[in-house]
């Protein structure tokens, strides 16, 4: 099941008046334009209140009159929008409207809608699930492109109630709950365990996919897992088709939509089977139905992995690409922990093969990404260094054939305030390096081999040079990524 995250941006009690004016403030001052919405700053990021233009002045005191009392402003936990607070136009007639998604007095999660008049901003509706704990997941998206949006809700059920997805139109007739409040009631309610949308069938509208399971109350030790892909239409949801996923997953972590080959739109999910390991598969649409093209059993795939695995789109040419991950060879009999990772991106021909598109080294601390050299494939392993060194990994020249391995570079992260002790001791040492980048603090460096160990055989010599003739060029392979 899923589990409910603290958002930094409910560190924020909303039931002092001027605190909680002020945070909206904070919300509104920077409007930002990302898929025809635009939405805010995060409160995290600025706790003095700034200069704000009037009509956002007007929205954040409606917010704040309109929110009940104690309530704390959330985030879901999957969304396209990192903000508690967005602009978008629901119902296509010009005028942008707000939405707020917050805990209310009670701890509930709600979600409620400001809309603009000739008097200011009013709460037109609130959306509300009382049995939901927190929202997994929420998308704001027009499925049917009738110019109406529709509200996606994953709300977290409590203990005894399951998680539920509901489908909200904007065009659906408000109704008043026990309070007086106008809400929105559901178009379409399911149990749900993992949701996703995109365009699966090629009919240029969005599909919804959805992942329940049967057998998670402990009857079961292992759930059974269906996929069911349904269409939006006449403000409900028609079913597709519904297909049982095979055994072995103990639970579905991800899922993707969208272009798994040049010519087939498919499904990627992703599911452990352990405390690390992980299976994958894929589904392409074909014949008006989802077939399973990974794992292809006759090509000696498995789809298991001993590290969790991120599939995407990594060379941004709109198709998803399998993330293939493999120990790095050698060092078979080190710890689990010692492990170094090679992690390979393939992409689906549309056919029978699988032909990979990058080979990458990652290591998630630091956000270091290595993008492996042509130059290299086939002949290096990598290890990690003693901890006391500052490095991170040692990449070395390998000979599958004969197991023989030699250092050939390795990637140091010095924090900045040891790095001038650090590079005058390298400096006596005669240790080549260079500089990678510097941030978040540390300086990324690359130390090459200045020339073929003496007792690597001379056959073999000539492998290691060509591969040191990359240390020029090393740092245009070199990338640092943050988090989102």
């Amino acid at each position: 099941m899923l589990k409910r995250k603290q958002s930094l941006y409910s560190i924020f009690r909303l039931g002092n008046k001027v605190q909680m004016r002020n945070l909206i403030f904070a919300l509104l001052v920077i409007p930002l334009i990302a898929s025809g919405c635009s939405y805010t700053a995060a409160p995290a990021d600025l706790l003095q209140k700034p200069a704000i233009a009037a009509d956002k002045e007007k929205l954040s005191a409606s917010i704040m009159k309109a929110l009940p009392n104690y309530s704390v402003l959330m985030v879901p936990e999957q969304d396209d929008y990192k903000e508690a607070i967005r602009l978008i136009d629901l119902d296509n007639d010009g005028t942008e409207e707000a939405v707020v998604t917050y805990y209310n007095e009670y701890s509930t999660p709600e979600i409620m809608v400001m809309k603009q008049s000739e008097d200011g901003w009013r709460q037109s509706v609130v959306i509300e699930q009382s049995l939901a704990r927190d929202i997994a997941w929420f998308k704001l998206i027009d499925l049917d492109k009738d110019g109406k949006t529709e509200f996606l809700t994953g709300w977290i059920g409590g203990f005894d109630s399951p998680n539920v997805l509901e489908v909200y139109s904007y065009k659906s007739k408000a109704v008043r709950n026990e309070k007086g409040r106008w809400t929105l009631p559901p178009a379409r309610s399911l149990p749900y365990y993992l949701v996703d949308v995109g365009e699966i069938d090629g009919d240029n509208l969005t599909d919804i996919a959805v992942v329940t399971e049967i057998g998670s109350s402990g009857e079961i030790a292992i759930p059974t897992y269906y996929l069911s892909v349904y269409t939006w239409s006449n403000n409900d949801m028609k079913k597709q088709l519904k297909l049982q996923l095979p055994e072995g997953v103990n639970s579905f972590e991800r899922m993707l939509i969208g272009s798994i080959s040049e010519r087939h739109q498919g499904i990627v999910l992703e599911g452990n089977t352990g405390a690390h390991s992980m299976l994958t598969y894929m589904y392409a649409w074909e014949n008006n139905n989802l077939s399973l093209v990974y794992p292809d059993r006759s090509l000696g795939h498995e789809g298991f992995s001993g590290k969790p695995t991120m599939s995407e789109d990594i060379n941004n040419d709109g198709i998803i690409e399998l993330q293939w991950v493999r120990e790095a060879p050698g060092y078979s009999d080190i710890s689990y922990a010692e492990t170094t990772w090679i992690n390979e991106w393939i992409q689906w021909d549309g056919e029978k093969q699988f032909v990979k598109v990058a080979e990458q080294y990652l290591e998630y601390t630091y956000g270091v990404k290595v993008n492996i050299p042509e130059s290299w494939r086939d002949r290096y392993t990598m290890r990690k260094p003693p901890d006391s060194s500052y490095g991170i990994v040692t990449f070395e020249y390998w000979n599958a054939e004969q197991k023989i391995s030699a250092d050939l570079a390795t990637i140091y992260v010095v924090p900045v305030k040891q790095w001038k002790a650090v590079e005058s001791v390298w400096h006596e040492e005669q240790r080549p390096y260079r500089a990678l980048a510097s941030d978040s603090g540390n300086m990324y460096v690359v130390s090459f081999e200045k020339e073929a160990p003496t007792e690597l055989p001379d056959k073999w010599k000539a492998d290691f040079e060509d591969m040191l003739k990359v240390e020029s060029e090393f740092p245009s392979y070199f990338e640092i990524e943050h988090e989102e």
